[in-house]
């Protein structure tokens, strides 16, 4: 069933869990992704990005996703992640979103706000909640590069949070989308000192190859929903190479297909239970 980002933020901050956020690229990511929660009896929150929705294409995205939402036997959260083209944000929060990030976290901090403020004005019109970033997780999200990392200044996000009222708030404290290329040191006591200040829900972008017992930790610091996207792209591409791998003639849609659903299923449920989230449905 589709429901509400704020609602399984606020509950998963009262209890001491994260919500799994889960980017899909195509329909057997977002079969594994729904089986996996049904499984776990766990809420989870449904992602796509843009060139996830344009390579897809956004009527395909907007019917399979909110069908997937609607007859899924537990809390689903369909969230448009990292916008950068407020149009496209319109268009989502117009299909019937739960959520909608917007990322302008590479902007000046009056325009964040501006533009934030633009999504969020719009979003409680249709009764859309929104996510946006203070601070800059680099790496590469989506379709993007940036080499820009930036922690996110206690200061700036506590006038950031007061300032657009958003339902969720992105932080920087040492993640990086995509593959990580050094050291991967999260920044705790940053993030116990935002948690201090800010309560509305936090999350943590990028956090894919982030040893568990780190994400753990910034859980039970404050974070409320983690963001999993690179892990499921290569459970879903080595489950395709171990399958042709051991079947190399066969070319059967359904049954490749299947094994790749098995094993981004396998990755989602590691995260799901990593974060506890299993059995809150």
């Amino acid at each position: 069933m589709k429901t509400s980002l704020k609602t399984e933020l606020l509950k998963a901050q009262k209890l001491g869990y994260a919500l799994p956020a889960f980017n899909f690229d195509n329909l057997e990511m977002m079969k594994a992704i729904i089986e996996a929660a049904e499984e776990e009896n766990s809420p989870v929150i449904l992602m796509v990005t843009e060139s996830a929705a344009k390579y897809m294409g956004l009527d395909y995205v907007f019917a399979l996703a909110l069908t997937a939402c609607n007859k899924a036997k537990v809390p689903i959260v369909l969230h448009w992640d990292h916008g950068f083209d407020i149009t496209l944000i319109k268009k989502a929060i117009d299909a019937g979103f739960s959520s909608v990030m917007l990322d302008s976290s590479l902007k000046p901090f009056d325009e964040n706000v501006k533009e934030t403020l633009d999504v969020v004005n719009y979003a409680r019109t249709k009764g859309v909640e929104v996510e946006s970033e203070i601070g800059h997780v680099g790496g590469k999200e989506d379709d993007r590069n940036s080499k820009s990392n930036g922690y996110s200044d206690i200061n700036q996000a506590i006038e950031f949070n007061n300032l657009t009222k958003v339902d969720a708030l992105a932080i920087a404290i040492g993640t990086s989308h995509g593959l990580f290329k050094g050291e991967i040191k999260l920044q705790f006591d940053l993030l116990k000192e935002i948690a201090s200040k800010i309560k509305t829900p936090l999350v943590l972008h990028g956090s894919s190859q982030v040893p568990l017992k780190d994400l753990q930790k910034a859980i039970k610091l404050g974070i409320t929903k983690i963001n999993i996207g690179t892990d499921l792209k290569i459970a879903c591409a080595d489950g395709l190479k171990q399958y042709f791998t051991e079947n190399p003639n066969d070319f059967d849609a359904r049954k490749y297909g299947r094994f790749a659903i098995e094993n981004v299923k396998k990755q989602a449920i590691i995260k799901i239970r990593a974060f506890g989230s299993n059995n809150k449905a």
